[in-house]
């Protein structure tokens, strides 16, 4: 007989030596499973370049100053060689011009010649209306922007000719019943088909180079990019918006007919829902759920956590778009990878049901476990109402399918868990860092788990526990193996049930805050109770009300509060060799340290376009103004009227540093508050 049968003793140390071990194995195997990704995606150069931060400088001294500022302020979406491939470029909605193609939306010169310089002035000054292309003339003097005009003119060689010639605007025909009239025939047999019968357009279709691009809705006018002037309209129907599908009208219509559309389109336009009478009616309202949850996908964080990305933040949006793979570690709670969210069957949403995909949505319910709120933050988006959720289900469903095999998460040991979450506030017992790791750590070839060894460890520990219950029982002398009176039963009873309740609780403290039990409402509110609600008594207008209602919406679910805080004092340390040190803005409504002495226009920049009123560059992957660029005007105008009402909290944001040595390698969240630059 083994020498560690001869005793109950020994066998109890044995068991617990061989559980210590395996479990020690899981701890190590949690740090090392994942620790390399399975690919490392970099993208061709013309399609998408990667981008030293800050921007412009790699330039040499010597550079040209329309070249300095250009790549200061116009690479990170037009790309360094002007291509449009720069590296925030993947997630907007059109995607930032070509200027090496040399043609043009907005323009007043006929199809098929180059802008003028007046054209290209407008632009960089004013910017293109609810857009992310910026306005530039309170940055930029009138002798920058025609440096930067020049430079943008020497990438391509269609501006070596003569300069080309203005159209001339013929006199407006009076919008009229009768020229209404007339227009709304010319729109139905020509318009309708794009736009819609009704206007409202939101169609999706493709540019020339086979990027996605929606119709304009031309109810909405605050929407039109190049001025919803009388004679702006004009000049679209007359050289039509080249890489689009937009056409030119010039040579199917007389330039009175074309009048006669422009009066016919200003006819449709709706009152915008920031004026009285007006309502909220933009996408984010639409009836078809496909469209509004597309919408709702593109403008939200999705894409930030369950899309590919390489080392330096661009997302491999064109064939892996939210086909997951993100590695997100969580000390204590565990070691994440973000769920291939495609249609594919076998390793995506394929077999869900819209009600399913909502439920992990909104309740982190799956079919098969409850996500962790440190691995898929639901805690803000339970606010989604049920029909937006819904809604995003549904769109997500159409998705082309991508394979990618997304390996169940990584957990420490048992003791080391429990022990470690004991000394954090619980039930959330929240990670001083979370880290989001660039390559795929999902598998796109079938094989093994990658989780396998895990499996074998846990595995282990239970046959470990069963055989030394039994061989517990056997150890002891054969009078002894059983209790012979009811007070030895009882006290074996009472043994047995004490072992039960402190395994549950070990295994409550282990698994939160993902518990089953707890109803995911109680966690949600425990979040996001304290996001100051807009009282309606200090809005002079109903209008503004539903305006800033629907902002607090979307602060919430749109997690805005999750990197700024509830109340919006921000202050949350990010760390990444691709961009240094930063620290959540401020964006409460205090006007020395927060965002309160902003203009809206200058909070609707920085959140579309990530340049603040000091015309500094927000990184993409720090202030995800790529994503927010999608949101629609009447979305932003709600966003900024809530920002309004967030009461001022006086709190200093330490400046952001550029890269330096001591940058996390891979990108780092501080939960907790730390005002040292760098990794520590």
């Amino acid at each position: 007989m083994p020498w560690w049968l001869g005793s109950r003793r020994r066998v109890l140390l044995v068991v617990l030596g061989f559980l210590v071990l395996l479990d020690l194995g899981r701890s190590v195997y949690a740090r090392l499973g994942y620790a390399h990704p399975m690919e490392i995606w970099q993208p061709v150069p013309t399609v998408y370049a990667d981008l030293t931060w800050p921007p412009g400088a790699d330039l040499p001294p010597e550079a040209p100053r329309g070249q300095r500022l250009y790549a200061q302020r116009c690479a990170v979406c037009h790309g360094p060689d002007g291509r449009g491939n720069g590296p925030a470029a993947p997630s907007l909605i059109p995607r930032p011009r070509d200027f090496t193609l040399g043609q043009f939306k907005y323009q007043s010169t006929p199809a098929g010649q180059p802008p003028s310089d007046a054209d290209l002035m407008r632009v960089v000054s004013n910017g293109l209306q609810a857009s992310a292309m910026p306005y530039w003339h309170d940055l930029l003097s009138d002798g920058d922007m025609r440096e930067v005009v020049a430079y943008i003119k020497g990438l391509s060689p269609v501006f070596d000719g003569p300069p080309p010639e203005p159209l001339v605007i013929p006199p407006r025909v009076m919008p009229d019943a009768a020229s209404i009239a007339r227009g709304r025939e010319l729109y139905v047999d020509g318009c309708a088909a794009c736009h819609g019968p009704d206007g409202r357009g939101q169609a999706t279709w493709k540019d020339a180079k086979g990027y996605p691009v929606i119709s304009r809705d031309l109810t909405a006018p605050w929407t039109f990019r190049g001025g919803s002037q009388p004679e702006q309209i004009w000049l679209r129907l007359t050289t039509g918006m080249t890489l689009s599908p937009m056409p030119s009208l010039a040579d199917a219509t007389t330039p009175e007919e074309r009048w006669d559309l422009v009066n016919y389109v200003r006819s449709l336009a709706r009152l915008p829902p920031w004026e009285p009478g007006g309502q909220l009616d933009g996408p984010g309202q639409q009836a078809d759920p496909v469209k509004r949850g597309e919408y709702l996908v593109h403008a939200e964080m999705c894409g930030l956590c369950h899309t590919q990305i390489n080392r330096t933040g661009i997302y491999r949006g064109d064939d892996f778009y939210l086909a997951g793979g993100m590695r997100v570690e969580a000390y204590p709670q565990g070691v994440f990878v973000t769920r291939n969210l495609t249609s594919d069957p076998e390793t995506g949403l394929g077999h869900w049901t819209e009600a399913q995909i909502a439920a992990a949505i909104r309740n982190g319910r799956t079919p098969t476990r409850t996500l962790n709120i440190w691995g898929m933050p639901w805690m803000f988006l339970h606010s989604l109402r049920e029909d937006d959720a819904l809604a995003i289900a549904s769109y997500l469903k159409t998705l082309p399918p991508v394979r990618n095999q997304i390996p169940a998460p990584l957990h420490y040991g048992v003791i080391e868990t429990i022990v470690s979450k004991l000394t954090r506030p619980l039930p959330a017992a929240p990670p001083t860092v979370l880290t989001y790791a660039d390559g795929n750590f999902g598998a796109t070839t079938p094989g093994p788990p990658r989780d396998l060894p895990q499996r074998v460890l846990i595995g282990g520990q239970w046959v470990v526990l069963l055989a030394g219950a039994v061989t517990f029982v056997l150890a002891g002398p054969p009078e002894r193996r059983f209790p012979r009176r009811g007070r030895g039963w009882l006290l074996t009873a009472l043994a047995v049930f004490g072992l039960f309740v402190c395994g549950l609780i070990g295994l409550a403290v282990y698994r939160m805050p993902a518990l089953q039990i707890i109803p995911p409402e109680q966690i949600a509110n425990a979040v996001t109770a304290s996001i100051p609600t807009p009282d309606p008594a200090t809005l002079s207008r109903p209008e503004q009300a539903a305006l800033a209602e629907r902002g607090r919406y979307l602060f919430t679910v749109a997690s805005c509060a999750f990197c700024h805080g509830n109340d919006g004092s921000g202050r949350a340390k990010i760390s990444w060799a691709a961009f240094g040190t930063l620290w959540t803005r401020n964006i409460s409504s205090d006007p020395v340290t927060g965002i309160g002495a902003w203009s809206d226009a200058e909070m609707a920049r920085a959140l579309r376009s990530g340049v603040t009123p000091d015309g500094r560059m927000l990184h993409w992957q720090g202030m995800i103004w790529d994503h927010a660029s999608n949101w629609d005007e009447e979305d932003v105008r709600a966003l900024i009227a809530y920002l309004r009402t967030l009461p001022p909290v006086r709190r200093e944001i330490p400046p952001t540093r550029p890269p330096a040595a001591d940058d996390c390698l891979v990108y780092t969240f501080w939960v907790t508050e730390s005002v040292r630059p760098g990794c520590r």
